[in-house]
């Protein structure tokens, strides 16, 4: 009932009249002082600003929330590579570690060896045939 009510205001054709005291309306409905017409202005124009200021509010709230949400992205992709580069570090150091361990005896190892293994193998035979 009251939906009705209402669509039939929306639709209806407002209608304006200037009256002076003691004249009748030439219609139904609501008489307004001009401080009354001069108030819903204001307070429409006020609701307008209150609104705008309200949007501006919500968008720098966003831009805010937006901005420190970027800030702890990039601190996060900043410490992720801070990580990534220290374990390239480490990760090269250990291949330097074996590439130290894997390199070969000086040549003067292979040569007493040769000749202590020749020594040996000498005498174990001269034993051997005595």
């Amino acid at each position: 009932m009251f939906g009705i009510l209402l669509s039939a205001l929306c639709f209806a054709e407002p209608q304006f009249a200037v009256l002076n005291e003691g004249e009748q309306a030439p219609f139904t409905g609501r008489l307004l002082n001009n401080e009354a017409i001069a108030k819903i202005a204001v307070e429409d124009t006020f609701k307008v600003e209150q609104c705008n200021l309200q949007i501006n509010y919500e968008l720098e709230k966003q831009k805010l929330e937006l901005e420190l949400k970027f800030e702890k992205e990039k601190i996060k992709l900043e410490t992720d590579k801070q990580v990534l580069e220290e374990k390239v570090r480490l990760r090269d150091q250990t291949i330097e570690q074996l590439r130290d361990l894997r390199k070969p005896w000086p040549p003067v190892f292979y040569a007493s060896g040769g000749f202590f293994v020749g020594a040996a193998t000498t005498i174990a035979i001269l034993y051997a045939v005595n």
